[in-house]
């Protein structure tokens, strides 16, 4: 029997169905069955899967990063953009994976009463994020780094959106003191990056927005939806406007709600991303009062020192 179909099989026995297997017990599985490494790189990636039985090119495939195929009983082929970024085609491959193996599991399968295929995306999304940022080490450096995104990053080699996605899922399962609420919002820079020159905070926009369930009421319903949504752009005298026109962090204690804040208790750290010396993003990251020495901490290290404003003294 073949690696792939005698993992699949695996997975039938011990949970007797495609449907009852969630991404990230999958996951999981995969990670202990194939011995894939707590921090794995993408030659380790390629050779894991490789190993399973898959084929891998690279190719220039318009508005997809991946895609698969097989024919009949041969092995399948994952196809992936060519020239992207290392963290891309790690999360890419994996992402594939698992839509490979529920298409071999039947999953997928009119009628079967498993998922459409929209959440059969969002599946593959979570795989790849439970084995490129697994668990324990994942959190064990979320809390270490003071939930600093951009470390968590570069540490990874995970998106930015993926690594604050992946953030607020694991806090949300945890349930004894350690837990902690967390809002994270990314604005991305408009326009090809040859082209950037001048930095106009009208060029940037809300690309991701993940918070975990303790602070919902700042997104919807009690406060009216006061934390921005996809889409967005900067709102004039916020602190995100002030992070991109001095290019530094902004980080912002306790207050009322303001003009630089219409988020009341809510402890906020706006941080500017550069990429080959142009602002590219700004990570903008809210918690509680109870949890905003975190924000706090994470700012104490930056360079250059974060503008500081708390009621109404800015320093």
């Amino acid at each position: 029997m073949k690696p792939l179909e005698e993992f699949l099989k695996s997975l039938i026995q011990k949970y007797g169905s495609p449907c009852a297997i969630s991404a990230e017990a999958m996951a999981d599985e995969w990670v202990l069955h194939s011995g894939l490494s707590a921090l794995p790189c993408l030659s380790e990636i390629h050779g894991k899967l490789q190993s399973y039985g898959l084929s891998l090119e690279q190719a220039t495939i318009p508005g997809l990063r991946g895609h698969h195929y097989w024919y009949r009983d041969d092995d399948p082929t994952i196809v992936y953009q060519d020239g992207e970024w290392r963290g891309a085609v790690e999360f890419t491959l994996l992402h594939e994976l698992y839509e490979v193996m529920l298409g071999k599991l039947g999953a997928t399968a009119s009628g079967d009463g498993c998922s459409p295929d929209a959440d059969v995306c969002r599946g593959a999304n979570q795989f790849a994020a439970a084995v490129l940022m697994q668990k324990d080490i994942f959190l064990q450096a979320l809390y270490q780094s003071h939930f600093d995104i951009v470390w968590l990053h570069q540490h990874f080699c995970c998106s930015y959106s993926a690594i604050a996605i992946r953030a607020v899922h694991l806090l949300d399962q945890v349930e004894d003191a350690s837990r902690r609420d967390l809002a994270c919002v990314l604005y991305q820079r408009r326009g090809d990056p040859q082209s950037w020159h001048e930095c106009d905070p009208a060029d940037f926009y809300v690309d991701c927005v993940a918070c975990t369930s303790g602070l919902l009421p700042w997104s919807e319903g009690q406060t009216g939806g006061l934390l921005p949504r996809r889409g967005d752009g900067v709102s004039p005298g916020s602190i995100v406007e002030l992070s991109l026109k001095a290019g530094r962090p902004v980080l912002l204690g306790t207050t009322r709600a303001s003009a630089a804040s219409p988020i009341a208790n809510l402890v906020l750290l706006s941080r500017p991303v550069f990429w080959f010396g142009h602002l590219s993003k700004v990570i903008l990251q809210g918690m509680t009062p109870e949890d905003g020495h975190a924000l706090e901490a994470q700012a104490g290290r930056l360079q250059p020192r974060p503008i500081t404003y708390s009621g109404s003294r800015l320093t």
